[in-house]
């Protein structure tokens, strides 16, 4: 699937509105991870169950609970069996602890003493939660007798929900796959994610419909969570990566990141939102633990970076080689981030805002006219990945001079990481003041001043002049995203008019359609492949040639076309999750599909026995879910998906089928109808017996009229059982 990608110049445009924030007063301590004392266990659950108790449950070892950010840990295992030790999540409520595990629901005052809910022998067996595989807890309306557990590797995959404390256990429907995580409320839904993909239920988990568009299928779902700000707006991970819905779950787009900002892990195990207060515009802050470390977004996925890889042990395995199962951040504000490992236990980071460094070098390249810049970060300190943002300054003084910056004037637009110097800038001094922010820094820091370059001079030597025609900007049609544009230089350009070896560098703008609004791009190279954040826009690209120490100024080398949209194409089929039984819902989810965040329309199709010959439902029904009708009976279902992508120019469209589903078929008989029907047939069996018995004793009499009579009977009694048989053979009993 093509990821979602999206443009960093809102980013760029938010570093110059957002108020500053002043750097912290306090000593930023080492970016570096800390063992927790609790030995090599696999951690895969961390969890709160108060603000400020912290309970660990472990692949094989027992639950732990700990209510400082360095420990030490209480075994609170007590009597729970080896089986109940494979903790999956931990819930507070109501002065309880309630533990999900392998072996099934359990609760406590945190004290060592377990009891296990919902296997009391006088529960009937189908109301009873014995099947273990217990993976996640909720109280949907926040009283402890209405509770809904996710279970997988059970026996009784998928929902099951209690309204007397545990005791009776009801499954839900529409969700009969291995179910990892559940969230919500009964205020703004639940959702659950599944084996099978993400799901919501609007009436307290007893009902669940998938919602999973968007989401290749195959991508088993393993955490999902709601905004803090915005109950419409979903964050969840699947074992391949991250996804963010902005309407509720009906629709799915990657977040990712791309390029340098890749998320570069083969499975997302953990995960977890950083406190909405350092939320900037809304824009969630999301951890990933993964195969290979700790990852952080602070753009809510456009990019992504590694924290940490520096423990304080020196076990010779840095943290980005640990395999992270579970995260959670606490201990204060912004507190320490812990993550639970495989085999290696529990590591805390502590989370800080950025601090400044003592000084900001000057930016690399030459003080010349036409000479580009570029601006060195320095080393800040805090907690990593930053985010910066920069200011490029024109001064009378140099920073040696005037160390506060006071003879120093903002240059009006000049605020990427690179600075092509200009004519107004000779005899100056230029310098770039730099902010920068993290993961729990919501606002810019405060302005951290270069040191300067300069003053600016003249180039020494002549001019470089291109080839005629050159620069020139290849392959530059309107095209949809995805189109690589490439430059060409022409070889070496002239200087005093003799060709001479030529250094070039690269600058590509994203504008307007009508050329205006332009944005630098962060790609330096001599190809630039468009993106989706191009939709409606151009891209211009320009080249600065340099011979020895004279540079040109910004050379135009063309603009492309318009960028418009990909036609959506379907790179997995869209698939019907569901028995094909008479009275039972299907439901759907739409495959995986190429463009940017296309939207889906259905139809659903009865079709032949075959699969073939497929025509639409009458009535025509759209909705993600069908019922299976009576005159659906011996045939096949199917569901078919329009995605459709706009642009400025049309609706681009295509459609796909889903694989047909199996032949109807009623549905099965209750074991109360087979029971009474086999009964019948019993019942029925004894009439013969009976009427055989009767028909024996009716020979030895040897007169005609009782013979003739009993062997009426036997007659009437083997049509009955016949007919008894018939009919539980029709009910499929």
């Amino acid at each position: 699937m093509v990821r979602r990608l999206r443009t960093l110049a809102s980013a760029l445009a938010l570093a110059l509105v957002i108020p500053v924030m002043a750097a912290p007063a306090e000593a930023a301590v080492p970016d570096t991870w800390t063992k927790w004392n609790l030995g090599d266990i696999w951690v895969r659950s961390l969890d709160y169950v108060t603000p400020t108790q912290l309970v660990a449950g472990s692949e094989d070892d027992g639950v732990f609970t700990s209510t400082n950010s360095l420990g030490p840990w209480t075994d609170i295992s007590g009597n729970l069996s080896a089986a109940a030790k494979h903790v999956r999540q931990a819930v507070g409520q109501s002065g309880q602890i309630y533990l999900a595990s392998s072996a099934g629901l359990f609760r406590g005052t945190g004290g060592g003493s377990w009891s296990q809910l919902g296997v009391a022998a006088a529960t009937p067996q189908t109301q009873r939660l014995d099947g273990g595989g217990v993976q996640s807890i909720v109280f949907p309306t926040g009283s402890p007798t209405s509770m809904v557990v996710a279970t997988a590797g059970s026996g009784k995959d998928g929902v099951w929900y209690s309204s007397d404390a545990g005791v009776k256990w009801t499954r839900a429907t529409g969700l009969t796959s291995a179910t990892f995580y559940l969230t919500g409320n009964a205020l703004v839904g639940m959702y659950a994610a599944t084996a099978t993909g993400f799901y919501r239920s609007l009436d307290s988990g007893h009902s669940w419909v998938l919602m999973s568009d968007g989401i290749p299928p195959g991508e088993s779902a393993k955490r999902i969570a709601i905004s803090p700000l915005d109950p419409l707006h979903l964050i969840a991970a699947t074992v391949g990566g991250v996804y963010r819905s902005d309407n509720a779950g009906l629709t799915w787009y990657a977040a990712n990141g791309s390029g340098d900002g890749a998320l570069l892990a083969n499975e997302v195990r953990a995960f977890q939102l950083v406190p909405a207060d350092y939320w900037t515009g809304g824009v969630p802050r999301i951890v990933v633990g993964t195969d290979n470390g700790v990852w952080a977004t602070i753009d809510g996925g456009d990019s992504w970076a590694r924290l940490s890889p520096t423990k304080t042990l020196a076990d010779g395995l840095p943290m980005s080689n640990e395999s992270v199962y579970s995260l959670n951040i606490g201990f204060g504000l912004p507190g320490s981030l812990m993550a639970g490992t495989q085999g290696h236990g529990v590591f805390t980071l502590p989370l800080q805002a950025v601090a400044q460094p003592g000084s900001i070098p000057a930016p690399s390249g030459t003080a010349q006219e036409n000479a580009v810049l570029t601006a060195n970060n320095g080393t800040w300190s805090g907690t990593a990945p930053f985010g910066f943002a920069y200011q490029w300054k024109r001064c009378a003084q140099s920073s040696g001079a005037d160390t506060s910056g006071a003879s120093c004037v903002d240059i009006t637009g000049a605020t990427d990481k690179t600075y092509q110097v200009s004519s107004l800038d000779v005899a100056k001094y230029l310098r770039v003041g730099v902010r920068a922010r993290d993961l729990v820094q919501a606002a810019f820091s405060s302005e951290m001043l270069s040191a300067s370059v300069g003053p600016v001079v003249t180039p020494p030597g002549f001019e470089p002049t291109p080839p005629t025609g050159y620069p020139k900007l290849l392959d530059a049609t309107s095209a949809p995203w995805g189109q690589t544009l490439t430059i060409d230089t022409g070889g070496s350009w002239k200087s005093n008019g003799f060709p001479t070896a030529t250094g070039f560098a690269y600058r590509w703008y994203r504008c307007e359609l009508d050329q205006t609004g332009c944005a630098l791009l962060p790609d330096t190279g001599t190809t630039y492949t468009t993106v989706t954040a191009d939709v409606n826009h151009v891209v211009r690209a320009t080249v600065v040639g340099t011979i020895a120490t004279t540079s040109s100024p910004e050379r135009l080398a063309g603009i492309s076309g318009a960028v418009y949209e990909q036609t959506p194409t379907a790179v997995a089929a869209p698939r019907t999750v569901g028995t094909a039984v008479v009275g039972t819902k299907l439901q759907s989810t739409a495959g995986a599909w190429t463009g940017n965040s296309p939207t889906f329309t259905r139809r659903w199709l009865r079709c032949n026995s075959s699969g073939l010959q497929c025509g639409v439902t009458s009535p025509v029904v759209t909705t993600p879910t069908y019922t299976v009708k009576a005159a659906d009976l011996g045939h096949r279902i199917r569901v078919e998906i329009t995605a459709a992508v706009v642009d400025s120019f049309q609706t681009r469209t295509h459609v796909a089928t889903s694989a047909a589903s199996a032949v109807v078929k009623n549905p099965p008989p209750s074991a109360a109808v087979c029971a009474a029907l086999k009964s019948k047939v019993t019942k029925a069996q004894k009439a013969v017996t009976a009427a055989q018995k009767a028909l024996k004793k009716a020979k030895k009499t040897k007169k005609a009229k009782k013979i003739k009579a009993a062997k009426k009977k036997l007659a009437t009694a083997n049509t009955t059982l016949k007919k008894a048989k018939a009919a539980l053979k029709a009910k499929g009993c």
